[in-house]
This record gives structure tokens, C-alpha cells and sequence, in this order.
């Protein structure tokens, strides 16, 4: 075992595992260790080495984040939380995806020094990826090391090749554009804007999108409703024209939300096509987490 120069929550181990941060002992006077998800050590901050990359690879085990290939990444681009990217800034600034968080240099820094861009997204669903994804997977170990518990390594290339996986696997489906690519792509002539609610903080995040913002309830059957929401139900195509024809595209700003997610996604797509304007809508959640 080795004792990290760095605890999960945030202070040097000095030269001992002796809990230097000082954290409530459990009942039976352990200390705890939030080692990927909860499971404590039983002595202070030791930590066994870490597998290699092959090793997650081929077997999973509890020092390895989620090992991703190729289709399920692009199969479930739009279900994380946040997207990080590891890449140089100059890699960056070549190409990057629409509300990806940069953190140049995480593969070779620990992660304390990122917690600016990171801080407070602990326990959040978060998917690591840089060129080839060797420096993925090393930026993915350094968050696990520093208490992070939801960590997704995309290990089959980088982002160059992921991205290009995505245009691809959306335009041959029968429901393009997909949301991955409104991910990566952000608006578009065919995409509207993706609006995560793990992107949502407050009231604020929504109403600072535009000069005069919309909130479209688009459930098809919806009992409860937000009293500043417009209702336009998914299936009916005539009221959905007839808002699009009130609105001025200047100064109007759509943000659609559902129960979910996939329909306002749908309902987003349809009025894209009619209307050119600016269209959000709200995913991974919806009237509960709005409400």
C-alpha cells in the first residue's frame, strides 16, 4: 500500500496514513474513505496501487473508471453528465465539442488543481476522453484518486475519432440529427441547443439565454403544469405552428421541457424545422426538476 500525497477531501497526507484531514471516524473508529462510491479502508488514506490500462481493459476492478469503447460511448454521449476533455489547448482549439469542459493537463496533474472547472461534480456521471485515450485513462485515475465516484475512461481513440463516429452513426438513423450530435455540435441548421439539467443551477441559468425566454411544456398529457409555461403539446403539430407563427425569432428564446427529455428533443427538432430561431430543450430531466 502507499499513502497518496493527496486525500479526497483535499489535504496533504504528509508521510503517514493518519486521517490529516481530520474526518469523522466511523462507528467503529476506522477512518473513512470514499474509495469509489463509498466503500471505506480501514486505515487512513492508503490506497493499493492502481491497475494499468490493459488491465481495466480486459477486467474491471475497483482502482479502474468505467472503461468505454467506441459504440457504447457514442451510444450514450448524451447521458453523462459532463464531458471532460483532457487534450492539449492547442488540440482543443482544433476541434471540440459543444459544453465539453477542458482540462488541459489532468492527465500528468492531480486533480485538486482542477477543481474550478470540477469542484462540486464529485458524484457526478462524467465521461473522460483526449486523442488517443491513453491520457483519458490517466486523467480518469487521478479523479478517482481524489474521491470522484462516477468516472467513465473512452479508451477506443479520442475525440477526433468519437466525433466522427457520432456524424456518422446520426446520419444514417432515422432520427437525425441524434442527440449526440446536438451534443457535440450545440445549434445548428439542424440541432437545437442541449440544455443538461446537470447544467442548471438556478433560475438564472435559464433566464439569461435571450432577451425574452419561453419555457414550452410539450408533454402530450400533462396534469400539473409550471404557471409560466406555454403549453404546445408534442402531438399537436397545429399548435405548435400556430405558437412558432406568434414569435419573433430577434429578440425569442425557446427553452422546450417534458418529462425526461426525449420528447422535448423531438418537439425541438420539429420546430427547427419551422422556425429560426434560437431552441433549447431540457434533457436527463424535465417538469420535476424545473418545478
Amino acid at each position: 500500500q502507499i499513502c497518496q500525497a493527496m486525500s479526497p477531501c483535499g489535504a496533504d497526507c504528509y508521510t503517514t496514513c493518519d486521517n490529516p484531514c481530520q474526518c469523522d471516524l466511523t462507528a467503529d473508529n476506522k477512518v473513512p474513505y470514499p474509495h469509489y462510491g463509498g466503500e471505506c479502508r480501514d486505515v487512513g488514506f492508503c490506497e493499493g496501487e492502481f491497475a494499468h490500462l490493459e488491465d481495466c481493459i480486459e477486467k474491471e476492478g475497483s482502482t479502474c473508471p468505467k472503461m468505454l469503447g467506441m459504440t457504447e460511448a457514442v451510444e450514450r454521449y448524451s447521458t453523462f453528465d459532463f464531458r471532460v476533455d483532457v487534450r492539449t489547448t492547442e488540440e482543443w482549439e482544433e476541434g471540440h465539442a459543444n459544453m465539453s469542459i477542458p482540462t488541459p493537463g489532468l492527465a500528468k496533474t492531480r486533480a485538486e488543481f482542477y477543481m474550478d472547472k470540477l469542484g462540486g461534480k464529485e458524484h457526478s456521471n462524467i465521461l473522460v476522453y483526449c486523442r488517443s485515450g491513453g491520457r483519458a485513462f490517466e486523467a480518469a485515475t487521478h479523479l478517482l484518486k481524489f474521491g470522484f465516484s462516477n468516472v467513465n475512461s473512452f479508451y477506443h481513440g479520442g475525440f477526433p475519432n468519437l466525433n466522427e463516429a457520432i456524424e456518422q452513426h446520426s446520419s444514417g438513423s432515422e432520427n437525425h440529427p441524434t442527440k449526440a450530435l446536438c451534443y457535440v455540435s450545440g445549434g445548428s441548421d439542424v440541432c437545437p441547443i442541449p440544455l443538461p439539467t446537470s447544467h442548471l443551477t438556478s433560475v438564472e441559468d435559464i433566464t439569461s439565454l435571450g432577451l425574452k425566454v419561453i419555457l414550452v411544456d410539450v408533454r402530450p398529457k400533462a396534469r400539473a403544469r409550471l404557471s409560466n409555461a406555454v403549453r404546445v403539446p408534442s402531438d399537436n403539430e397545429k399548435k405548435i405552428k400556430k405558437f412558432l407563427k406568434k414569435q419573433n425569432r430577434n429578440n425569442v428564446t425557446i427553452v422546450a421541457f417534458c418529462k425526461g427529455g426525449d420528447e422535448s428533443f423531438a418537439t425541438a427538432k420539429k420546430m427547427k424545422e419551422l422556425w429560426d430561431g434560437d431552441i433549447y430543450w431540457v434533457d436527463n430531466g424535465g417538469y420535476k426538476f424545473l418545478k
